[in-house]
């Protein structure tokens, strides 16, 4: 189904969608918003988007729960829309998770953490390309587990490489969030290239 409008205030031209999916409208738009500072829009395209089924929105809507974007932080509601993400295989839903077990956001567990973190570095391997996802997976295993990477046939400092220039392309794609990530995967690049 196309569609003419998102909302009233949000014309856009349908031939430029003509590809997506409604869900998929809704998802993206809600993303453009997020990357503006209108997390309310946000959460209402995702909300909607999410109603569709879409995984990446329900867990887009966990981070504006986890990071109180327009109503206060609820971790409870962020690890709901992960696990549910989680289980279609939606990648940071995965390594989120695996943050809340080690950071103490849910009772701190390092085991499950790790099986999460690997869960997710996993899923990155096949999804390489995807600078928006793949990065953030490879750099938990960087950070952590450093040693277990060349089990699955990748040299670490060739991930932490591609970290390094995915973050780097998302950013230069708009995205605002990410310069604290790129700052840890330059420094875990350097750390390997000295060892």
């Amino acid at each position: 189904m196309k569609l003419d409008y998102i909302n009233e205030e949000n014309k856009f031209n349908e031939d430029e969608f003509e590809e997506l999916t409604e869900d998929e409208i809704y998802l993206n738009k809600g993303a453009d918003a997020y990357q503006a500072g209108d997390y309310e829009t946000a959460i209402r395209l995702y909300q909607k988007s999410a109603d569709m089924g879409n995984i990446t929105a329900l867990s887009n809507l966990g981070y504006c729960y986890y990071y109180g974007r327009s109503f206060p932080v609820d971790k409870t509601k962020a690890k709901e829309c992960w696990e549910k993400a989680a289980i279609f295989g939606d990648i940071p839903s995965v390594y989120k998770l695996g943050d809340m077990y080690r950071y103490g956001d849910l009772p701190q567990n390092l085991d499950y953490s790790h099986a999460l973190y690997k869960r997710a570095f996993l899923l990155a391997l096949d999804n390489m390309d995807n600078y928006y996802v793949a990065p953030d997976a490879f750099l938990r295993m960087l950070k952590y587990y450093p040693e277990e990477i060349s089990d699955f046939g990748y040299s670490p400092i060739d991930i932490a490489a591609h970290c390094v220039i995915g973050i780097k392309d998302r950013i230069a794609r708009g995205d605002n969030y990410s310069g604290k990530v790129l700052s840890d995967a330059k420094a875990v690049l350097i750390k390997l290239l000295d060892e």
